[in-house]
């Protein structure tokens, strides 16, 4: 996609910036956990997502890509750690 710049010409969309939001598919971990997620770019640029679940957190890893050709980036669940008390 293209778009067009102050002179007149067009220029590429520039790349996505930490502080916009890019659904992601999540695979694995226990049933409740929802299997698309909109998180921060960076987030997906680490590789790790960390969601807080029922005094816990469950962990993914960035795997690739979904099945769908061109889908969003695929996290698979790693492990779950408790809250330090």
């Amino acid at each position: 996609m293209t778009v067009p710049s102050f002179d007149g010409s067009s220029s590429a969309v520039p790349p996505l910036s930490g502080r916009e939001p890019v659904e992601v598919a999540l695979e694995g971990g226990p049933a409740d956990v929802p299997r698309k997620l909109r998180v921060m770019h960076d987030v997906v640029s680490a590789g790790k997502i960390k969601i807080p679940r029922n005094g816990g957190y469950e962990h993914f890893e960035r795997v690739g890509v979904s099945a769908d050709s061109g889908g969003p980036p695929l996290f698979r669940w790693t492990t779950r750690t408790k809250v330090a008390e």
